[in-house]
């Protein structure tokens, strides 16, 4: 079962070519421990990087360009060490959130955008 990890596409490159690793703390998207950040749904992932957004924002900011910039990018479970792997210390229960101690290599991997994970028409209405 694949694992995801959520971003901004401007990271992609970067991450593409050097694998996913524990950022600095002026690169996060929250105040929480350094690490790679997975999710076992693609959706679960791609909320983490929708808070982000909604806590940081700038009121002049258009929501639509910024859905454009996120990305999931999809981990083939191969590629992960498991005994690297540690329950998320920043979810107060374990929902399949997890940290990594480590560099994973995703170089070919596919990358999601949103509408492939939540496709247009698709999400609920109030």
């Amino acid at each position: 079962m694949p694992f995801f990890h959520a971003t901004w596409r401007e990271n992609l490159p970067s991450i593409m070519s050097a694998g996913i690793v524990a950022t600095v703390p002026t690169e996060r998207n929250f105040d929480c421990e350094p690490g790679a950040y997975l999710s076992e749904e693609a959706w679960l992932a791609l909320g983490f990087l929708v808070e982000a957004f909604m806590e940081k924002a700038d009121p002049n900011s258009n929501p639509s360009e910024m859905i454009k910039r996120m990305a999931v990018i999809v981990v083939d479970d191969s590629r992960v060490d498991r005994s690297r792997l540690r329950a998320d210390p920043n979810v107060d229960r374990q929902v399949g959130t997890w940290l990594y101690d480590g560099i994973i290599d995703v170089r070919g991997m596919p990358v999601l955008s949103v509408d492939d994970i939540v496709p247009p028409g698709t999400a609920p209405t109030p």
